[in-house]
């Protein structure tokens, strides 16, 4: 998808054959991302997949690591987002 290559066993991604070093929660939102295929993924999904059950739903966590991940990852944009709705992989 979108050029994109993650290992779980190994805890590798690569986008275009170029590694990427993620940090543990960049490697775990855009590995929920990809599972979730075309769907949508809220806030609220991503806060109980990514981090656990005691996250402040009021937290810009998701936000801030959404952004980190976007730059490392590159253009062009891969991570789509819709306000109200959430967040998914083009």
């Amino acid at each position: 998808m979108a050029g994109l290559e993650l290992d779980p066993l190994r805890r590798t991604v690569t986008r275009d054959g170029r590694p990427l070093n993620l940090s543990v929660k960049e490697f775990a939102l855009l590995e929920a991302l990809l599972r979730a295929g075309p769907a949508f993924l809220s806030t609220e999904d991503l806060l109980e997949q990514v981090w656990d059950e005691f996250a402040d739903p009021l937290t810009n966590t998701v936000t801030v690591t959404i952004g980190r991940l976007r730059r490392k990852l590159g253009p062009p944009a891969v991570i789509v987002t819709t306000p109200g709705v959430g967040y998914r992989i083009l």
